[in-house]
């Protein structure tokens, strides 16, 4: 029978169609269907599906013994080659745990997790580890003796505990030094433990001080104080020289009673204190000795310089005796000279220089040793005849309030007369001419009967101007005289 077109009779004929009988319209989708099933099934086979078990935490768990084992818990979980490759977990996989652990059991265990499921299967291991980390615990019974020392001490008792051993007592070490006693032990894991308890002793006993040279001592005003030396010792501490604290200062430049204080104490707390006086004794002045008739005094400072020859040739040709108070610069040469042939040698210091020498008392004494240490090794004399540089009256050190005033007393306190002058040849000021020098200091010599004349060496025309003075003096009736220590010293006003 031949297939016919029905139209209806609402529908335009463009529109309306009759299928061919006959025909299957599912057919395709069948085999879609199909077809998509068969390439899902070749993709399973080849994705090479696994089943792995992940441990929460770590492999290996440490337990401390007498703690209680909380599972860190596992997971099951899927993966393929290309299909789930980061892996899931599907909720339907049971996790199966076993173990041997004994938590009351110092060792080593396993926990095993397994798992089935959708033809898989895996397991994984973790290890519990059961120790004993924690120290054991030493108790002291509380110490309530005391004892002197010296005396053996009576043990009042101590125990010990372990968290896993318990009564460790009797394993306890016992190790007695002077003073402690150290207590140790060691538990069957390793575990150390110590302490150490401190003896109290009673001790009523203070140190003793001894002191060298004895508990007073005496030095001439002018000699450096030097620590004679001292010791202490202690019935239970034994040598505490170390420990004395030494107080007090002795102006060794400045006559008068120091005291320096020696203290120390024991462990206990016992103090002894000893007290050492010093006395700075000061010598005693010179008698001045004022000579009779007409005297100049012919004095030189700053020298030696390439002039002094010059002056000691011309001193020498008219017999004539002169002092020179001399520093350390220049040639020490006719230091000798100086001594024998008659003059006398007195001290300017070392340096001359007023900013160190008046920095302080010691400042000044060190310099004015140091220039006698010179004088001596060239002479074999230690003088005594001093001058200071700018004169007793100076202002040049006044930077240091009242350094003057005390260092005038201090210097003949330790045995050293210092002179000044009361005729000035002006030649380290204005008069810079032979003519002037020996005019000043000719006017200066007839206004006194005792002249002590200041001129300076290092100048060559003062030093040519002395013939004239000297033939103007001799002329006149004057004698001219070297110093001594009994000589008038014209010491003038301090203003400092």
């Amino acid at each position: 029978m031949e297939d016919k077109e029905i139209l209806s009779p609402d529908v335009p004929e463009e529109t309306v169609r009759v299928r061919p009988a006959g025909r299957k319209p599912w057919l395709p989708v069948l085999t879609v269907l199909l077809l998509a099933m068969a390439g899902l099934a070749w993709l399973l086979y080849v994705n090479e599906f696994n089943m792995t078990i992940r441990l929460e935490g770590e492999e290996e768990v440490l337990l401390e013994y007498g703690d209680a084992y909380a599972e860190p818990g596992a997971s099951a979980v899927i993966s393929g080659k290309w299909l789930f490759s980061q892996g899931i977990s599907p909720k339907e996989l049971a996790i199966s745990v076993q173990t041997d652990l004994n938590e009351d059991t110092l060792g080593k265990y396993t926990v095993t997790y397994t798992a089935e499921g959708f033809g898989l299967q895996a397991s994984a291991r973790r290890t519990v580890r059961v120790v004993d980390s924690i120290c054991p615990v030493i108790m002291l019974n509380r110490s309530n003796n005391t004892i002197l020392p010296g005396q053996p001490y009576e043990e009042e008792g101590f125990a010990a505990v372990d968290n896993h051993d318990g009564n460790l007592t009797d394993q306890v070490r016992r190790t007695e030094e002077p003073g402690i006693i150290t207590y140790t032990v060691i538990d069957s894991s390793g575990n150390p433990a110590s302490v150490q308890r401190k003896i109290q002793y009673f001790d009523p006993q203070a140190p003793e001080i001894i002191l060298e040279g004895g508990e007073w001592i005496t030095i001439p005003c002018g000699t450096i104080y030097s620590e004679p030396g001292y010791s202490a010792s202690d019935n239970a501490d034994g040598d505490l020289t170390g420990e004395v604290a030494v107080e007090g200062e002795v102006l060794w430049y400045q006559a008068g009673t120091y005291e320096v204080v020696y203290t120390v104490a024991d462990a206990f707390g016992n103090v002894t204190q000893k007290i050492r006086t010093v006395e700075v004794e000061a010598k005693p002045r010179p008698d001045v000795v004022y000579p009779n008739g007409r005297v100049i005094y012919l004095t030189f400072d700053d020298g030696p310089s390439p002039y002094t020859i010059q002056l000691l040739d011309l001193l020498k040709q008219y017999g004539v005796k002169a002092t020179f108070f001399v520093t350390g610069s220049g040639s020490q040469g006719e230091l000798w000279r100086m001594y024998k042939e008659g003059h006398s040698i007195g001290m300017h210091t070392m340096t001359h220089d007023y900013d160190s020498i008046y920095a302080s008392e010691e400042a000044f004494f060190n310099d004015l040793y140091a220039i006698q240490d010179v004088i001596y090794m060239n002479t074999g004399i230690k003088p005594t005849l001093m001058r200071f540089p700018g004169g007793g009256s100076n202002l040049v050190s006044s930077y240091n309030k009242g350094i003057m005033t005390r260092l005038t007393q201090a210097v003949q306190d330790a045995g050293f007369q210092y002179f000044d002058w009361n005729v000035d040849s002006n030649d380290a000021g204005g008069a810079l001419k032979r003519d002037t020098v020996a005019e000043n200091v000719i006017g200066g010599v007839q206004k006194q009967r005792i002249s002590i004349v200041l001129q300076h060496d290092i100048h060559g025309f003062s030093v040519e101007a002395v013939e004239d003075i000297i033939i103007w003096g001799l002329n006149n009736g004057y004698r001219f005289l070297p110093l001594t220590e009994n000589s008038p010293a014209m010491q003038h006003d301090v203003l400092n």
